[in-house]
């Protein structure tokens, strides 16, 4: 692995934890379904983006330009999540 893309993936690595961490404690405390499964397809895709980069070593502006609107994306499921915890 290059040592320029080092940083990189730690980047996401550190992003993927987050999430994961993130939805598997809303899902104990929330119990939704369809919220589940949102969350399932969004938490595979970021690990199958993940094998990607890792393999490729490469992580572009792009890419990251990409975690940014999932990050979007996962922070609408927070909110979401909230909304269903105060019915």
């Amino acid at each position: 692995m290059k040592k320029r893309h080092v940083s990189k993936l730690k980047f996401h690595t550190i992003f993927s934890v987050v999430i994961a961490v993130m939805f598997l404690t809303i899902l104990l405390v929330v119990r939704d379904v369809s919220l589940g499964i949102a969350m399932v397809f969004l938490g595979v895709y970021i690990a199958g983006n993940g094998i990607i980069h890792v393999r490729h070593t490469e992580l572009t502006r792009d890419a990251v330009i990409e975690y940014i609107l999932v990050g979007g994306i996962a922070l609408v499921l927070v909110a979401g999540s909230f909304g269903a915890l105060l019915r």
